[in-house]
């Protein structure tokens, strides 16, 4: 008995593995023919690449109110998504002695892919100084740091 079920289990299993070929025959009626094309791109690529290229630094003349950057967005994915970056300030101008100028990251503080695929697409922001700031500042190197984060969003 234990042998008759394991061949029929056998059967089963290959039948279960065989695919179906289906074809079309051309012949004298039928001299030409269609085939679909299949690309599965979400299986073959996931959600697809995307790279954004940004300024390793922003460089202010002392006493500037405002100064304009720019990162660029190259990204091939899916067709309903869209490459989002997202700046912040993550700390103030800080010189050696710990004293502080705020500045902000103003106008487009959200850049958005202008489709699925771009190449180098460009996106400015600018940073803000109030002029305050400046006159009430010591004359010294700062530097601060602005974050960029990336992610895809539905289109």
């Amino acid at each position: 008995m234990k042998k008759v079920i394991s061949v029929v289990l056998a059967l089963v299993m290959m039948m279960a593995v065989m695919v179906p070929a289906f074809a079309a025959t051309l012949d004298v009626n039928t001299q030409s023919g269609n085939s679909t094309v299949l690309v599965d791109g979400i299986t073959d690529k996931g959600d697809g690449t995307y790279s954004v290229e940004i300024p390793a630094s922003v460089d202010l003349i002392w006493g500037d109110t405002t100064k304009a950057g720019e990162y660029k967005i190259t990204s091939q994915v899916q067709t309903d998504k869209r490459v989002k970056v997202t700046l912040a300030k993550a700390k103030d101008l800080t010189n050696a002695a710990n004293e502080t100028i705020e500045f902000a990251v103003a106008d487009a503080t959200t850049g958005i892919a202008n489709s699925a695929v771009v190449n180098n697409e460009a996106h400015t922001f600018n940073l803000t100084i109030d002029a305050s700031e400046w006159a009430a500042a010591s004359i010294a190197t700062y530097e601060g740091t602005i974050t960029f984060t990336a992610e895809l969003a539905d289109a």
